[in-house]
Formats: C-alpha cells, sequence, structure tokens
C-alpha cells in the first residue's frame, strides 16, 4: 500500500483520496450495518465496493486507533486480508513517539506478519463486541534482520516485536479504551484537570458503546489563535463510538480535521437554521453534546432547535453548567440561577417532566423529557416518551393528617 505520510496522532488520512468525504463514509457507513449482520452480507458488501477500498478501509481504522508506540527500533506490522481467492496486503510502521501510520512495503524492518479473513476483520473492527477467546487471525514472527525463524533472536528484538504486534492487534479489539485514557491520550479537558466529566460519560453513554451512533458535538475548541489545534474530544469519541459517526460543529473552520466517521461544519451554534441544516444532513442523532459558547441563550436555542432532532432515547448533554452563575455569559452571581440560564433551562425540564401533575404552561418537551440528570458543571437530559398517565384523579390531592 502507498504510504499516506506521517500524520498527526488521531487524525486518520482519508482511505482513498479519489472518493470524496461523503462518499467514504456512506462505504464505511455500509461495513458497520453489515457486520452486525450474517457473514453472507459482508461479502456482498465487499463484493461491492471491491477488496481494495476495503483494505484500505480497515487499515486507516486501525492506524486510528493504535497506540503510540514505545520500540526504540522501527519496525513494521504486515497484515494481509484475504476474500476468496483475493489478497491485499497493508503495512504499518512502529515508530516510537509516532502515531502509527501505513507505508509502503519493504520501507521498514518486518517483525509480524498477520493473516486475516475479510469478514472476520471486519466484524472485529465494526460489529458489535464479542467475548471471543478463540484465534481470529494466524501470525507469524520474524524477528531477524535476515529473516532466518530457525534460531532464537536477540530477546530485546523479540520483546520490541511482540510490542509492535500488540499495538496493531490491540487496534483490532472490540473493547475501547476509558474514557479517561481517551481523553489523555487526545487532549481534552473532559478528563481530571479542569473538569471531571469523563466518569459521567462513560455510565450514561456505556449502553451507546456498541452501536452505530450517530454524535453531534457542540463546539470543537477555542483554539482559533492556535491553527491545527482542538478536535481533541471528538477524536475521543471517535475512538469510542468504534460504530459511530462524529459530527462537530464550531464558529471557526475545523475542516482540518474532517477523516472517515469524523466531520466538521462552520456556523454558529446560536443561528437555528444552521442547525437545522447539519441534523437534516447528519441527523437524527443519538447524542447532542452542548460544549459551544457556554454563553446562556445560545444554550437555551441550541437545545429548542436540536432537541427535535435527537432520537428517542437519546441523550442531550449542556457542559459548563457554571456559567449560569456567571454574569459575562448572561448567568447571575446570585445563588439561584436565572430562568434565561441553563440551570434555569433544566429547573424548566424538571417541571416539564411533572407536566402530567401540575397545571403550568406547556412546553414543546414535557411529553419527550424522560430523565434528567444534574452534576457539577453537566447535565444529562433523557428523550423519550413522558405519558405515564399521571396519578390518578381519584388519588387524594388534599389529605387529612
Amino acid at each position: 500500500m502507498t504510504s499516506t505520510g506521517q500524520v498527526a496522532d488521531g487524525v486518520a488520512p482519508w482511505p482513498d483520496p479519489a472518493l470524496d468525504p461523503a462518499t467514504t463514509n456512506r462505504c464505511v457507513q455500509r461495513l458497520i450495518v453489515a457486520a452486525g449482520g450474517y457473514d453472507e452480507v459482508v461479502h456482498a458488501v465487499v463484493d461491492d465496493l471491491g477488496l481494495p477500498l476495503v483494505a484500505r478501509i480497515l487499515a486507516n481504522e486501525i492506524a486510528f486507533r493504535a497506540t503510540i508506540p514505545r520500540n526504540p527500533l522501527p519496525l513494521c506490522v504486515a497484515i494481509t486480508i484475504t476474500f476468496r481467492d483475493q489478497s491485499e496486503r497493508v503495512e504499518f510502521a512502529i515508530v516510537k513517539d509516532q502515531p502509527v501510520r501505513l507505508c509502503e512495503a519493504g520501507a521498514t524492518e518486518l517483525a509480524v506478519h498477520a493473516r486475516w479473513e475479510v469478514t472476520e476483520l471486519v466484524k472485529q473492527i465494526f460489529g458489535p463486541a464479542r467475548d471471543r477467546r478463540a484465534g481470529a487471525c494466524a501470525t507469524s514472527f520474524t524477528p531477524s534482520p535476515d529473516g532466518r525463524t530457525d534460531r532464537m533472536p536477540h530477546p530485546a528484538m523479540l520483546l520490541q516485536s511482540w510490542h509492535a504486534n500488540n499495538v496493531v492487534m490491540s487496534a483490532c479489539a472490540a473493547s475501547p479504551p476509558s474514557l479517561n485514557d481517551l481523553a489523555d491520550r487526545y487532549l481534552t479537558d473532559k478528563g481530571g484537570g479542569l473538569h471531571w466529566f469523563t466518569p459521567h460519560y462513560e455510565h450514561h453513554f456505556a449502553e451507546f458503546c456498541d452501536l452505530p451512533v450517530r454524535l453531534l458535538e457542540i463546539g470543537i475548541g477555542e483554539f482559533h489563535l492556535m491553527p491545527g489545534a482542538g478536535g481533541g474530544s471528538l477524536k475521543m469519541w471517535k475512538r469510542y463510538f468504534r460504530r459511530g459517526f462524529v459530527h462537530g460543529i464550531d464558529i471557526y473552520d475545523k475542516s482540518y480535521l474532517d477523516q472517515p466517521r469524523l466531520l466538521t461544519s462552520r456556523g454558529d451554534q446560536n443561528d437555528p437554521d444552521f442547525l437545522r441544516s447539519v441534523a437534516l444532513e447528519h441527523g437524527p442523532f443519538d447524542i447532542v453534546i452542548d460544549d459551544g459558547s457556554h454563553i446562556n441563550d445560545h444554550i437555551h436555542n441550541s437545545f429548542r432547535t436540536l432537541f427535535p432532532h435527537l432520537r428517542p432515547g437519546g441523550l442531550y448533554v449542556i457542559e459548563d453548567l457554571w456559567t449560569s452563575y456567571a454574569p459575562g455569559y448572561g448567568g447571575t452571581d446570585q445563588r439561584s440561577a436565572a430562568s434565561g440560564t441553563s440551570i434555569g433551562l433544566l429547573k424548566t425540564l424538571a417541571d416539564g417532566i411533572h407536566y402530567e401533575e401540575n397545571t403550568g404552561a406547556s412546553e414543546d418537551t414535557d411529553d419527550q423529557v424522560v430523565g434528567l440528570h444534574v452534576y457539577h458543571n453537566i447535565a444529562f437530559v433523557e428523550k423519550g416518551v413522558n405519558a405515564e398517565g399521571g396519578i390518578p384523579l381519584w388519588v387524594d390531592r388534599n389529605p387529612v393528617y
């Protein structure tokens, strides 16, 4: 496979530059859907797309997921992907402290060669998680400069070869790393330090982890003075939701982050027309995360516009609730947040959940919000059918004790 060149950690090159991003993602989506079905469904998709493109898509995903290597000696791990009487070989450069990348054959000393049948590899990478204990591929080690296998290689070389193999093979594993580890890898503040959001995210997102979700995040990073920076949480979501598609919006151009399963759009989160256009093209969404301007009016407007484009059973997340108490963001410095703040919105939603028990003015979301989870500086709103009928009228509203 032709080298795609070195890329920054977590920025995957397009598997086929001749295809536009939308077409590429449609191909990836077909593989994800097929991976959850029968083998013959995978075969039909591979027949249609062709093994060369499928092999590039799988190799691209492996390179993105792989951890940063530690082996001092540059090595190569090769994978041959087979389908009927066809085969495609891809090679990965495993270099210390550098992202794993695709390389030309023979560019780096070969340490390990693995053979995967395409159906098994597609299901391993894009299919539902399986508690697999049996072998899934054939592997041969060649940790010797002359390629000989009849004598013991130097122990240091052997250990480095094993490490290189684990870097690539662990990227094929069904279970993602923890969000704490991913937040650290991709340098997003959702982990420990400024915020402590990842434990809450892991708790609420666990049920989505194995599904082909569509996630939208508002705000990609306040890095307009640092070209090329930002996007850490988008990469984190892409790695965590290994069958999902991630879309980010920002007021600044972040298109340099675009890659398979991760796309960006430029626009204002306070512009309902822009938000609706994104939702119509890339939604409906399973998860929406507001980590945008944190201006309270913007939070309200974004929620009212995007919540209708959230699937039933989905989650709408609002970060940085502290701006409810910051006048510069439209908040108040009093103990009780005003109605126009993000905390005020959550209070309204709590009343709306109980609309069948109160006589207040109705909201459009009353019969759609079924749960509300509020933590320090972050809240999760659950969408569903909120129509249980309320407490029966024969229950005494004015008991005498």
